[in-house]
C-alpha cells in the first residue's frame, strides 16, 4: 500500500519524533467473498487494514489492534464506532479520536502529525483555546467531513483531534464523505471541509481555531461548561519543534 521509498521516510519521521505509545484500534469487516442481499460490500476495508499494519509496522512505538464490526459490540460502544472501515487513534491519558474510511491523499499526512501528536501529547492550541475548552463538562461531538483531494481539510481534521486532546468530552471523527454517500446526505455535505457540532451547527470551510472553539462553545452553551476557576491554564508545550500545518495565534 504505501511505497517503499515513502515507508523509509514515515519510519525516519517516526524514530525522531515518537515519544510514547500510540494505540491503533481498527474496526473492519471480514472478507467472505460472498454477496449479502441488501449489503454492500465494504470497498475500502482491506486496503485501510493494510495500510494501518504497514504503518504499525514502522515504529515499536505504534501497535495495532484489528476488530472484526460484528463480533466486538463492547469494542464498538467503548469508542463510538458507527460504521467501517472506522479507525480509533489511542494516546496517553485515554484521549482518543477516530477516522472513518481511508485515510489517504491530502488526509495521509494529516493522520501522520496525529499520530505523532497523540504520541507526544503535544497540543498546539493557544492557551486561551485551551482554557475554554478546559471548561467543558457536557460531551460534544465534532464531525469533519472530508476528500481525499481537499487542500483544505487536513487542518479542520487536525484541529478537532487538537481539541480532543485537551478534554474527553470532545469526541472528534473524520469522515472521508465520499465513501459514505448515506452521511453525505443526511449531512447535507455539498462541500468540504464541512465540521458539525453536536450535529446541529454546520460550519463550512477552513476557519481560524478561535471561531472554531468559539462556535463549539455557543452550541455547547453555559449549561454545558463549568465556571471560570480564576487562574490560569495549564503550561503546555507549543509545537516549536515541528510545523503543525494549524492557525496558531
Amino acid at each position: 500500500m504505501i511505497p517503499l521509498k515513502d515507508q523509509e521516510m514515515i519510519q525516519q519521521k517516526f524514530a525522531g519524533e515518537l515519544i510514547n505509545q500510540v494505540k491503533i484500534d481498527h474496526f473492519t469487516e471480514r472478507n467472505l467473498g460472498l454477496t449479502v442481499p441488501g449489503k454492500a460490500p465494504c470497498q475500502y476495508c482491506k486496503p485501510t487494514r493494510e495500510m494501518l499494519q504497514e504503518l504499525a509496522g514502522l515504529s515499536d512505538d505504534i501497535s495495532i489492534r484489528v476488530h472484526y464490526f460484528e463480533d466486538n459490540p463492547e469494542e464498538k460502544a467503548k469508542y463510538g464506532v458507527e460504521r467501517v472501515p472506522g479507525t480509533v487513534l489511542r494516546g496517553a491519558g485515554g484521549r482518543f479520536v477516530k477516522f472513518y474510511g481511508l485515510p489517504g491523499g491530502t488526509e495521509f499526512a494529516a493522520f501522520l502529525e496525529s499520530i505523532i501528536d497523540l504520541s507526544r501529547s503535544e497540543i498546539l492550541l493557544s492557551e486561551e483555546s485551551v482554557a475554554s475548552l478546559q471548561a467543558l463538562t457536557a460531551d460534544v461531538s465534532v464531525r469533519v467531513f472530508v476528500t481525499p483531494t481537499c487542500p483544505y481539510c487536513p487542518n479542520m481534521m487536525r484541529l478537532a483531534y487538537q481539541m480532543a486532546m485537551v478534554t474527553p468530552h470532545i469526541k472528534a471523527e473524520t469522515i472521508e464523505i465520499n465513501e459514505f454517500p448515506d452521511l453525505a446526505d443526511r449531512y447535507k455535505v455539498q462541500a468540504v471541509p464541512l465540521t458539525v457540532i453536536n450535529d446541529q451547527v454546520a460550519i463550512p470551510g477552513m476557519v481560524q481555531e478561535a471561531d472554531l472553539v468559539k462556535e463549539l462553545m455557543k452550541a455547547v452553551g453555559p449549561a454545558g461548561t463549568a465556571p471560570a476557576e480564576g487562574k490560569p491554564p495549564e503550561k503546555i508545550e507549543r509545537g516549536k519543534e515541528r510545523s503543525s500545518g494549524l492557525f496558531i495565534p
